[in-house]
């Protein structure tokens, strides 16, 4: 059984500073203790694996801390009930990750 959680988290890409550097903020991003896998097949958006334990108020803390005045929505995502267009590698990662045939 995965005890792990999942969030989505997109980030407003209009707009973005010079100062704001998006290849950083990817690094922070997959790097940050407790992401166990994560997922970017859409520009600004990023589903992370993390552990049970986390909820969106922490997703929220590290958002302020890596990607400061920047618009960006988190949602935990259950995976229940899924559809879209992308790339096999992106059905592959969440058939890997989440143990479900859906997609």
């Amino acid at each position: 059984m995965n005890w792990d959680k999942f969030f989505i988290i997109t980030i407003d890409n209009d707009g973005i500073p010079s100062s704001f550097n998006i290849k950083t903020f990817h690094n922070r991003l997959t790097n940050t203790n407790g992401v166990k896998a994560w997922w970017h097949y859409l520009e600004s958006t990023y589903i992370i694996r993390v552990d049970y334990s986390v909820n969106t108020s922490h997703i929220s803390e590290l958002m302020k801390e890596i990607a400061p005045n920047k618009k960006y929505f988190t949602s935990e995502i259950k995976f229940e009930d899924y559809n879209g267009w992308l790339p096999n590698e992106a059905w592959e990662w969440i058939k890997e990750n989440t143990n479900h045939n859906n997609g």
